[in-house]
Formats: structure tokens, C-alpha cells, sequence
């Protein structure tokens, strides 16, 4: 597995290295989708009001994935986000396993 490079961007509120472990933790889950591939990630941290918003844009060889997630916790907003991306990722490695029919 490589390192997935991931760099963060936080607007109207201030960063925490707590926030950047958990999402780093939970990115980590999608390596195994990112086998030998060079993958890189930009989260997205905002505040609007009550409002907390993560976004996690992937970007793997010329596919872009994109995940986005609202809550009143920024820690539930990254699982959502992240969790979307997941899927978005399942869903391609089995089309294309199912292309290959294996």
C-alpha cells in the first residue's frame, strides 16, 4: 500500500492536529482500494453557523472522487464524507474486477 498524500484546508475555524489524526485514521481505511497507486486527498473543513461540513476530494491516477457530508459534529461529518468515498470506491474496483471476470 502507498502513502496517500492528504492535505487540509480549514475556513471559518481554526485547525487541530485531533481533527487531522481522526481523518488520517479514517483515510487509511480506503488504502486497501488504493493498492500500488498513487492517491492523493484534499479535505475541506468549514463551519457555516451550526452547520459543520467535510468534503474529501481523492484524486487516483485520472479519476477524481468526491465525498461531502453536513452534521452538527465535524468528527460525524469526516466518517460521513470518508464513508462516501468508500463506497464510491467499492462500487468502481467491482465494476472493473467484473470487466476483467475475475
Amino acid at each position: 500500500m502507498t502513502p496517500l498524500e492528504t492535505t487540509f484546508t480549514f475556513r471559518n475555524m481554526d485547525s487541530t492536529e485531533a481533527l487531522k489524526e481522526h481523518t488520517l485514521k479514517k483515510l487509511k481505511k480506503i488504502g486497501k482500494y488504493l493498492v500500488n497507486q498513487n492517491a492523493i486527498a484534499h479535505m475541506v473543513f468549514k463551519v457555516e453557523g451550526p452547520r459543520h461540513l467535510a468534503e474529501v476530494t481523492l484524486n487516483v491516477k485520472r479519476k477524481r472522487y468526491f465525498g461531502t457530508e453536513t452534521s452538527s459534529d465535524m468528527y460525524a461529518s469526516v466518517e460521513g464524507a470518508i464513508h462516501r468515498l468508500e463506497s464510491q470506491l467499492s462500487k468502481d474496483k467491482e465494476r472493473v474486477t467484473r470487466r476483467k471476470g475475475k
